[in-house]
């Protein structure tokens, strides 16, 4: 995954990252709030070494030899001192001496110990709400320790043997002026950071967990094909109707209108590449819709138009316009009927329409047989365009079958309806076969409201001029009529 797909997840799912980034910031907002305001106060300590222990003579009139045995022996020493000081040899005379009411056990977690690396030092802390008590119990426990280890330590059966270590307080703990704990800035700077990346992770997780397409780029990075034109989610789109002509002068009809011309740029020259094959991944992406609605806006613009219904599974067609489907193409490549009962004629003189007919036999064989073949030859030379609805991918090959033979494949995807893993798998039967899509069309698209206003002022206007004129010619001729 690239940063510009990262990027792409979180334009899509940027209300998940911004609530997560909100949650996670005002948790620990809250979190830092309510803790308890703590102060430290750090007294230190140094370690030294005698050489002579009887005499209490110190390092300095120690021969070389035993400067560097010394030396050795407190490194060894002082590693466990800071481990030494959470005892309760350390501890509990604090404890008494000040006469704190409290356990070993409880202050040994307000008390902390360090050794700096190559330092003979020890630093000791001591966390407490009061910053007097803080400073108090920090040097006696300072005290305590330099007890412990220079005297108390080393005692035989009750003489008093004097220690090869000592130690000195070289700091003493002073009350601090500002508390230590919490640090408002860094934890709310830090609570930002996690929620943003808390809030990228959330993204993903969640783009990752959604199996539909919910944006035009959800859909380019499955198939390789270009996107032609979207398709808004509209009612317009539902009525029986195309929108060219119900509404023409609508934003809706001019989404058809740019799907159509760039579709028109898209096909290559060649044998049947009129004849547009229109088919999904799965069901209910909209492709019956769209299909009707650019047969329409093919119509409009002066071609001969042959709009078949091959979805003989689940025909829609007719019922989307309103037409009679009794009789089609079942029943003309059987040779039941002639072209003159089976096809109608729709809108316009050049708008034909094939409905799919009564279902007679197994579709798979209907529609891979020589005589639809023959059919489809037949009108690709007849017609300027053949629109041609397939059932979806999912349901059958059929859109496959056709597209293998010449005609260029549309494919229809909806947005919020089309299953990712469904839409790779059609992507991966087509590369099997050897199939490009001419281009991509989607439907259920979201509405660019920063296009809205536009519309409404070039499309809105029909008191006169273009949207007038279409509103006019849509109305006489909304009642289908048979050829």
């Amino acid at each position: 995954m690239t940063i510009l797909d990262i990027v792409h997840v979180l334009k899509k799912h940027l209300i998940t990252a911004v609530i997560t980034l909100v949650v996670v910031t005002v948790a620990m907002a809250c979190y830092t709030f309510t803790r308890t305001t703590q102060y430290m106060a750090t007294a230190e300590l140094l370690a030294t070494y005698r050489t002579s222990a009887g005499s209490g003579e110190t390092g300095s009139s120690g021969n070389a030899g035993e400067l560097s045995s010394g030396a050795n022996y407190i490194n060894s020493q002082i590693r466990t001192y800071p481990q030494l000081v959470k005892t309760e040899s350390v501890l509990q005379p604090v404890i008494d001496d000040l006469g704190l009411n409290t356990t070993v056990s409880v202050l040994a977690q307000s008390v902390t110990a360090s050794n700096p690396d190559g330092t003979m030092l020890v630093d000791l802390s001591v966390k407490n709400p009061d910053p007097k008590t803080a400073s108090s119990i920090a040097n006696a426990v300072a005290e305590s320790l330099k007890k412990q280890v220079t005297s108390t330590l080393y005692t035989d059966e009750g003489d008093k043997i004097v220690s090869p270590v000592n130690l000195t307080v070289v700091q003493q703990a002073y009350a601090p002026a500002s508390p230590s704990s919490p640090n408002i800035p860094r934890n709310l700077m830090a609570g930002v950071a996690c929620g943003i990346i808390l809030g990228i992770v959330a993204a993903l997780i969640k783009d990752l967990m959604d199996t539909r397409v919910r944006l035009d780029s959800d859909v380019t990075g499955i198939v390789e094909s270009p996107v032609l034109g979207s398709l808004s989610r509209d009612e317009a789109y539902a009525d029986k109707t195309p929108v060219i002509i119900a509404k023409p002068a609508s934003r809706e009809a001019e989404e058809v209108r740019r799907l159509r011309t760039n579709l028109m740029f898209a096909l290559p020259d060649g044998p049947q590449s009129n004849v547009i094959v229109v088919t999904s991944a799965g069901p209910s992406e909209g492709k019956t819709t769209l299909c009707v609605n650019l047969a329409t806006a093919f119509a409009e613009n002066g071609g001969k138009v042959l709009l078949i219904d091959t979805d003989v599974r689940n025909p829609s067609i007719a019922d989307k316009l309103g037409i009679d489907g009794n009789v089609g193409l079942t029943h003309l490549i059987t040779n039941q009927v002639s072209s003159q009962d089976a096809i109608q004629r729709y809108w316009k003189q050049n708008l034909h329409v094939l409905p799919a007919g009564m279902q007679s036999m197994n579709p798979s064989i209907l529609l891979n047989s020589r005589a639809l073949k023959a059919l489809i030859e037949q009108v690709a030379g007849a017609y300027d365009y053949v629109i041609v609805d397939t059932a979806p991918m999912q349901v059958a090959n059929d859109a496959a079958v056709f597209a293998k033979e010449g005609p260029e494949l549309l494919l229809v995807a909806g947005i919020g309806v089309t299953e990712k893993n469904v839409l790779r798998q059609t992507t991966q039967e087509l590369e099997t076969l050897d199939i490009h899509a001419a281009g991509v069309a989607i439907n259920y698209a979201e509405q660019d409201k920063s296009r809205k206003s536009g519309y409404y002022y070039y499309y809105g206007n029909t008191k006169s001029g273009y949207g007038s004129r279409h509103r006019d010619t849509g109305s006489k001729h909304r009642d289908a009529e048979k050829r």
